[in-house]
């Protein structure tokens, strides 16, 4: 017989909860903390695509449990891309990047505006962070979902392949 464990993904109103689990224990710590929604638009002539591994690399280094820390980012477009475009972001009509990022709490919007300035695509000439948008905001849900870094999301399976999946 197959075991499996089902997860539900927490409701994220509340002071986040952190938990550390083994087979063997569990412990729960809790820190309060607080989120903001950025909307950063790209300078002129930005050199995006140039930059892009750089800023992903700094936000894979981020570790799930410390602060500062983006909850989820992507960049905002003047228009859709053509399906003949969709896999091909040099074509993409780039025009910012919009993010949540979440600080320990009373770190307040300065905090938020040196993440942004020490960000490598403010650094690396993307981002206009000095006119970034910062919103106060608070998760209300999670679904969160492995997607490439910066490519698009992973196909929808076919129904032949949802078909050998079920059990």
């Amino acid at each position: 017989m197959i075991r499996r464990s089902v997860y539900s993904l927490p409701l994220l109103n509340t002071t986040p909860t952190i938990a550390f689990r083994s087979f063997s224990s569990s412990r729960i710590f809790t820190m309060a903390t607080e989120q903001y929604f950025i909307i950063v638009p790209d300078r002129p002539s930005a050199p995006r695509l140039e930059v892009r591994p750089k800023h992903f690399q700094k936000i894979s280094q981020e570790h799930p449990t410390s602060l500062p820390r983006t909850l989820f980012g992507g960049a905002y477009l003047s228009s859709q891309p053509t399906p003949d475009t969709t896999s091909t972001p040099e074509k993409w009509p780039f025009a910012g990047s919009s993010l949540a990022l979440e600080l320990p709490a009373g770190s307040g919007e300065e905090a938020v505006r040196e993440w942004l300035k020490n960000d490598p695509y403010s650094t690396g000439g993307v981002w206009d962070w000095e006119n970034a948008r910062i919103i106060k905001f608070k998760a209300g849900v999670s679904n969160v979902k492995e997607l490439s870094a910066g490519g698009a999301a992973p196909a929808a399976p076919t129904a032949g392949e949802q078909e050998g999946k079920k059990e």
